[in-house]
């Protein structure tokens, strides 16, 4: 083979090599990043590869679209910080879920905890239970006297 051979042979080899790279970067670990609501939502209904901080009042969460899975597409959900609220969220920051939502929905992901599972989804819904145990408790004797008109 002569010199020319091997330069072309060679450059041919590199290039495959940086195009191979680049479309596994791509493919895997290229994120968009947003910085309103509108631009992750727009995301959303295309299951683009995004990450969005939502900086709302009460708290901040980070979504980040990880992709497709059949019909819906995945995004885990990051609560990263408690600004208002119960005490017992606190202990779920930097905690996160993952949720599948309908291809085409820009609702939050975690709006329909059905669709998650994770260690955030958990401790959201221990939270609820015994909020909902603790009115019970409280509200015992109103609860008890409208059973009794029932019956």
């Amino acid at each position: 083979m002569n010199k020319r051979g091997k330069i072309s042979t060679r450059f041919m080899l590199i290039l495959g090599l940086v195009i191979a790279v680049a479309f596994i970067y791509f493919f895997f670990f290229f994120n968009y990043s947003c910085n309103s609501l509108a631009c992750f939502q727009a995301h959303q209904k295309n299951c683009d590869h995004t990450k969005f901080v939502n900086d709302v009042q009460d708290a901040t969460w980070q979504y980040k679209i990880i992709g497709n899975r059949g019909d819906s597409c995945r995004i885990e959900v990051t609560l990263l910080q408690v600004r208002k609220g119960d005490i017992a969220l606190e202990k779920l920051q930097g905690e996160s879920m993952k949720c599948d939502a309908p291809k085409g929905q820009i609702a939050p992901p975690e709006s329909d905890l059905k669709s998650c599972h994770g260690i955030l989804k958990e401790g959201l819904q221990e939270i609820i239970i015994q909020k909902m145990h603790s009115y019970i408790i409280t509200n015992l004797g109103e609860i008890s006297a409208e059973l009794e008109g029932v019956l």
